[in-house]
């Protein structure tokens, strides 16, 4: 009876330690308050407000705002950590399954079984399955095909922000260099009301004049709380890609550094097959199901389970008279049968096919990334020829035109409607060209988007192949742990 206590006392102690996995809040007891305990615990900022942090207020370039964005941007982070715990699956899928211990125990004695050895109380029995050659090693390379594919999203995450906040900044230009040109030109219609009252007093005008003139400072007035408006919501935008309070107040510089359109698109096209993480995942997921062809076709082989017995053995009423009542070691293996073979080849067959999936969705990615890159370029190169054709001819003339509409009105050569309709042709076309140039900006940062890594030449290097940008360029910004 000794042997049988101390049997039951080690499996109590064995389920005692499997049986309680970590302690999970009551949800009967679980409040709102609890909620936001939990929410200030896994961010960086407290669950009611953020504070305005001064190195956000003001004017900063783009760059800036990048850098900041991906170490704060919540969207970044939490690829982030789906790549940390993908990284996980690893030992998990590459590791043993749980040995199995078996403890049976005959209570009565009249039934147990009996020996020439004597009776036995009771058996312990451990065994552990394992898996045909090759088979946690496959299952290995399949999680790690995985962690490349969760590596590209975070890439794209971070390409995605990259992107957004170019966006948003060079919205922010506009709507800045729209409320500056049009406070210049509101400026320059007081001016004119001023000639236009000086004409009236020596009635060379009609008091018409005046009045249009007043008119026109009133819808200056109302254009310039719509561009407000407009600026105050794209720092707002500008603020939620940056993980910041969303009362803070970035700007744009009001100077943009000078842009230029890549030359060559076929070298966009070869940037883009080492760059684009999406074509990057495409892959990773054609390899994994490479793998998995070949773990299903190791599914044929039989997995094996090896065991060891202790048959504890004791003279208590044991039948036989000479039994000494020593204890019976054994030793088991076993193994599944693999008949079922339509099953197997159903699954070599299924997996197969999913190479195949896979190899056409790379073909419609890569498709479609080079559909975006030529219209973008296409795109980009008009906004430039645009821009060029503003600057050079379009807005000086019409500084022009409007120079010497203000002079001949002045003589009354021309009437005041001619002449604002020469200023407000102005102020629109400067606005115009403010667009452009924030246009071409974000068409750029969609380009890059749409290539996966920079595209100014100057950057990369001529001779450097597409495997190589591979290596090099799908690196997210954020640092990834070794085992990656």
């Amino acid at each position: 009876m000794r042997h049988w206590w101390m049997s039951v006392g080690t499996m109590a102690g064995l389920l005692a330690g499997c049986a309680h996995p970590p302690s999970q809040p009551n949800h009967h007891t679980t409040s709102h308050a609890h909620f936001h305990q939990v929410a200030a615990q896994v961010t960086d900022w407290p669950t009611n407000a953020r504070p305005i942090e001064p190195e956000f207020q003001g004017a900063r370039p783009v760059e800036f705002y990048v850098g900041q964005a991906v170490e704060r941007n919540p969207q970044i982070m939490a690829s982030y950590q789906a790549v940390a715990a993908q990284v996980e699956v690893i030992p998990q899928v590459t590791a043993l399954d749980d040995p199995m211990l078996t403890n049976t125990i005959w209570p009565i004695a009249e039934r147990s079984p009996q020996s020439l050895m004597g009776r036995m109380p009771y058996g312990l029995m451990a065994s552990q399955q394992l898996p045909w050659f090759g088979k946690l090693r496959v299952k290995g390379e399949v999680a790690q095909q995985e962690v490349r594919m969760a590596v590209a999203r975070l890439a794209q995450a971070e390409l995605k922000v990259i992107e957004e906040v170019h966006l948003a900044y060079y919205e922010l230009y506009f709507n800045q260099r729209a409320i500056d040109v049009t406070l210049e030109n509101r400026q320059l219609l007081e001016d004119l009301l001023q000639i236009a009252e000086a004409r009236y007093r020596t009635g060379d005008t009609s008091q018409q004049d005046i009045i249009r003139a007043q008119v026109e400072v009133d819808r200056v007035d109302q254009r310039l709380i719509t561009l407000r408006q407009a600026l105050d919501q794209g720092q707002a935008d500008l603020a939620q890609l940056l993980h910041i309070h969303p009362d803070s107040k970035p700007e744009a510089l009001t100077e943009l550094a000078p842009s230029s359109v890549p030359s060559e698109i076929e070298r966009l096209y070869d940037l883009a097959t080492g760059c684009r993480p999406e074509l990057q995942e495409q892959m990773a997921a054609i390899v994994r199901e490479q793998r998995s062809v070949e773990l299903a076709r190791l599914d044929y082989y039989p997995d094996v389970n090896v065991g060891l017995m202790w048959d504890v053995m004791t003279t208590n009423q044991a039948m036989a008279p000479n039994a000494d009542g020593t204890d019976n070691l054994g030793f088991t293996i076993g193994m599944n049968i693999p008949l079922w073979r339509n099953r197997l080849q159903a699954g070599v067959n299924e997996a197969e096919q999913r190479v195949a999936q896979s190899a056409r969705q790379y073909d419609a990615t890569l498709d479609e990334t080079f559909r975006q890159i030529r219209r973008r370029m296409v795109q980009a190169r008009s906004q430039e020829e645009q821009i060029r054709l503003y600057r050079e001819n379009i807005i000086p003339r019409s500084e022009q035109t409007l120079e010497i509409s203000i002079a001949d009105y002045r003589v009354g050569r021309v009437s005041f409607l001619q002449l604002l309709d020469n200023w407000m042709q102005l102020l629109t076309l400067e606005v115009q060209l403010a667009r452009l140039e924030a246009d071409l900006r974000q068409t750029l940062a969609s380009l890059e988007r749409s290539v996966g890594c920079a595209t100014a030449e100057e950057i990369i290097p001529n001779e450097q192949t597409a495997e190589e940008l591979r290596a090099t360029r799908l690196q997210p910004s954020r640092s990834l742990d070794s085992t990656f």
